[in-house]
């Protein structure tokens, strides 16, 4: 699976807890911060490490997982801050964008 250093807390008690539970977002700002920051760190390196992330080509071993801990975990958390959300905000416009495109890609 991905790298599990960067995972946002409830993404760890989803898995810890054999996902069984759908966790609870206090604040869908601090949670898309902490998504940014794990999906940083899990894209390849040639991406970079800051937004807006490349666009170039190169190699996806990095994300293309599949299992428990593969590519789902990234999905159901995106999932999780949109509805923690009133309406759709520019940062996680920009993940679904960016998820998108890697998915094309991959």
């Amino acid at each position: 699976g991905h790298p599990a250093r960067k995972r946002p807390t409830e993404v760890k008690d989803w898995i810890a807890r054999a996902r069984k539970h759908t966790p609870v977002i206090a604040s869908a700002e601090a949670f898309g911060k902490g998504w940014w920051v794990w999906w940083l760190d899990i894209n390849p390196v040639w991406r970079g490490e800051e937004r807006p992330m490349s666009r170039e080509t190169g190699e996806w071993n990095c994300l293309d997982l599949y299992g428990p801990n593969g590519f789902l975990n990234v999905l159901i958390a995106l999932k999780w801050w949109r509805d923690a959300m009133d309406e759709a905000s520019p940062d996680w416009d920009e993940a679904i964008a960016d998820i998108t495109w890697v998915l094309r890609e991959m």
